[in-house]
């Protein structure tokens, strides 16, 4: 039953796969056609310019495998630092001071997720989180004229 699920889990992939691959070059022939028409492109341009929006394509492809290596030899490279981090803190700490030291860690991530809580200390929910958000440039310019007036005063007064 596992590998027939595995099987099928892989048919899927390669399928999907299939298709991610054949929309991509619709859209690069969708694209030359509506430059085309709009351009009113000969034959020849319109070979080129799809011959140069599958090579984009294709650049674009090999960009994102590249950062997408990239990321995974970063976490690595952080997974290996925390570890040396943790055995430089086992010989620096006792036992005792480990243990506590884990019932902290808790505490010290949950303090990220109270970054959009209210001021009595409520969970916001998505909606006055987006409130927030788009009331902070307003809010960064009302002070920005604030404290330029406060400038404006003290220079005023100091002459």
């Amino acid at each position: 039953m596992k590998t027939f699920i595995e099987i099928i889990a892989i048919a899927i992939m390669v399928v999907a796969s299939q298709m991610a691959f054949g929309q991509s070059k619709e859209k690069t022939l969708l694209r030359t056609e509506q430059l085309a028409a709009r351009l009113e492109l000969n034959d020849t341009q319109k070979a080129q310019l799809d011959k140069e929006f599958k090579a984009n394509e294709e650049a674009r492809k090999q960009r994102a495998e590249k950062y997408r290596a990239l990321r995974e030899e970063m976490k690595r490279d952080a997974f290996v630092e925390r570890q040396a981090q943790h055995e430089r803190l086992k010989e620096i700490l006792t036992p005792e001071q480990l243990e506590k030291l884990k019932t902290m860690k808790p505490e010290g991530q949950r303090r990220g997720k109270a970054r959009f809580q209210d001021r009595r200390g409520e969970r916001m929910d998505r909606a006055r989180i987006e409130q927030f958000r788009k009331r902070r440039p307003m809010m960064y310019k009302q002070r920005m004229e604030r404290l330029k007036e406060m400038k404006e005063k003290e220079e005023g007064g100091g002459n």
